[in-house]
Order: structure tokens, then sequence, then C-alpha cells
């Protein structure tokens, strides 16, 4: 892993962080159809079909809410880059806001699902706290797939490896996390390293 040392970390989520080569983050983002099947997976498993209004936080350049959308759901995104946004296909980059706060602009409950894969890590503790509460506020079901490290190794090298990440914890933290607020939607751990 000593490569991760060698890469610049980039200075927010600009083109550095989503499409330079030479800095940690994606190293070049863009449409390639890989979500088309995941997309099918989620509205089998959350019983999404055409009309269904589904919530993306941290979407990025909105491939996935992309894929949505062709199969007719109701999309919305939520991501802290501008450029990310400005980078979405034409189809549905007028559904999707910058935010850079753990508050959601939406009503309580105004969608079926709300997905957040990837992000929540990447804001403080208490923010990070805070998005949980208000994913269950603002949706009916939800899925988290939270970035975790379970030793003082994997959480350095995750920290390396993206430097934007700011809560760094073990699976078991997480887990007693969701469980203390009272979270009901599926969620998977993943570890990095």
């Amino acid at each position: 892993m000593a490569h991760l040392s060698k890469r610049t970390p980039p200075p927010g989520y600009g083109f550095d962080y989503f499409d330079n080569p030479e800095c940690v983050g994606y190293g070049g983002y863009h449409y390639d159809g890989r979500y088309k099947p995941a997309a099918a997976r989620m509205c089998d498993a959350f019983g999404l079909s055409s009309g269904s209004k589904v919530l993306e936080i941290g979407c990025a350049k909105g491939f996935i809410l992309y894929e949505f959308h062709l199969l007719g759901l109701e999309v919305a995104g939520l991501d802290a880059s501008a450029y990310a946004i400005s980078q979405a296909k034409d189809e549905i980059r007028d559904n999707l806001r910058l935010n850079t706060t753990a508050d959601i602009p939406f009503a309580d409950q105004s969608f079926d699902f709300v997905l957040a894969k990837e992000v929540i890590p990447h804001l403080a503790e208490a923010d990070a706290l805070k998005m949980i509460q208000e994913i269950m506020r603002v949706g009916k079901d939800s899925f988290l797939q939270i970035q975790c490290a379970d030793t003082p190794e994997s959480a350095d090298l995750m920290k390396r490896w993206d430097v934007t990440h700011q809560t760094i914890r073990p699976e078991t933290w997480w887990v007693a996390q969701l469980e203390a607020l009272g979270y009901r939607g599926a969620y998977h751990c993943r570890a990095l390293f």
C-alpha cells in the first residue's frame, strides 16, 4: 500500500477528487453503466417501481440515480460537490442539489427510499449521526453502506486512501450507533482494508 502516500490529496471535491488520476480520489469517474444491475436489484429488494421517489445522499455525478430514472423512478440527489453535479447526465442534473450540511432539505417522509453509499464517514462524527437521523426522517425506507475500519492499521490506510474521511470507526461502533438511533433501514458496513 505504499502507493497511497505518493498520491496528492485533493483540496476538495472538485475535478482533482473525481477525475484527476494524479490525486487521491476516484481518478476518473465516468458513466459506464456499471450501476444498472445494482439499481434493478435495489428496486426488487426495496419494492421500488415506476413512480417511486428515491433520494441519494452523496450522489456525486448521479450515475445510480440515472439508472433509477431509466427505470421510471422519480430521483433526487444531494452532494457536497458542485463539480460532480455539473458533470451529471443531462436527464437528471436538475434533480441534484448542492448540500454541504447534515441537514436534508426535504419534508418528512418525502421519499420511498433513501440511499447513502459510502458517504457518511466523510462527515464529522456529530454530523454523521445527524445525517442518519435525517435519512430516517425523510425516507420511508433506506440503505446505508458505511465504510469502516476494524484495526488501527486499516483506519490509517482508510485515511491515507481518502483524506476526506472524518469518522473512521470499527463496524461494532457503527452498529451500536445505528441501534442507539433506532435506525430501521438496511445497512452494510464495509471494511476498506
